[in-house]
């Protein structure tokens, strides 16, 4: 009976020194528990290849490299946006995040919607690319090359949460639209540095080429005061200086397709 008493005693401060780590855990933003793991029943907050963003509300996990062709898609290499829509007619050929594959490129932006719709994903808003890009140093990126490079040959290119390339190596394409020059009720200012920008890092202020650019933050923007054009930010491998988490390209055709843009995707 006393063995059994002290035993109670043990498993009941056993307990309530796990239920305390777990408070602090979840306190710090850690995403398991120890509770869960002495249970067996620990589950990851985001599927292999995609990375927990905490401070997010409208998104959980974004993948860590930009989105590569599945194993089993036809066509490994696409070279136009033909090719990538034979691989979407393809039940079984899904993207991956992958650090040993080049991204998926020649790509439209509605190709890229139903790519990452295809996995249970979406493409991630301006404001969401930005979240997850802050912190990337640029000078560590593939912006001075002439060509893509696959996910981890630039590993140090890295952000603040751990998303590798979200500067440099293609472009990615995000949902929004601008229209006559507008972006969700903004005039967008007219191409050149960026001076000063929103809360998705989009330039509220440039400045024209003919004047310094020691006052910029860094990247460069375009816009155009006419037409119905998607987002693509980030730059790519051939940017040079304009690259970074302020560069936006806000008048691209939402069906173009190039070997420098790509995509990624959130959930």
């Amino acid at each position: 009976m006393k063995a059994l008493k002290i035993t109670s005693i043990i498993l009941s401060a056993v307990i309530l020194t796990t239920l305390a780590i777990d408070a602090s855990d979840t306190l710090t933003g850690k995403g398991g528990t120890l509770l869960a793991q002495l249970s067996g029943i620990e589950k990851k907050a985001c599927p292999e290849g995609m990375v927990n963003v905490l401070s997010a509300l409208t998104f959980t996990c974004v993948d860590e490299f930009e989105a590569s062709v599945g194993k089993e898609c036809i066509i490994a290499k696409p070279e136009s946006q033909i090719n990538t829509e034979v691989n979407l007619s393809q039940k079984e050929c899904f993207s991956e995040s992958v650090s040993d594959q080049e991204p998926w490129s020649h790509v439209t932006r509605e190709q890229a919607v139903v790519i990452c719709a295809k996995s249970g994903k979406r493409l991630p808003s301006a404001y969401e690319w930005y979240q997850y890009s802050l912190g990337t140093e640029e000078s560590k990126c593939n912006i001075n090359s002439s060509s893509v490079a696959v996910g981890n040959k630039y590993i140090l290119c890295s952000s603040a949460v751990g998303v590798k390339n979200a500067v440099g190596n293609v472009w990615e394409w995000v949902s929004d639209d601008v229209i006559d020059g507008v972006y969700q009720n903004r005039k967008l200012p007219e191409t050149g540095y960026v001076a000063q920008v929103d809360s998705a890092g989009l330039a509220t202020v440039t400045i024209s080429d003919d004047d310094s650019v020691g006052d910029s933050l860094g990247g460069y923007f375009w816009s155009n005061a006419t037409g119905t054009y998607a987002i693509i930010r980030g730059g790519f491998y051939g940017s040079r200086s304009d690259a970074g988490v302020y560069n936006a390209h806000t008048y691209t055709s939402p069906n173009f397709a190039s070997a420098g843009i790509g995509f990624r995707c959130v959930r």
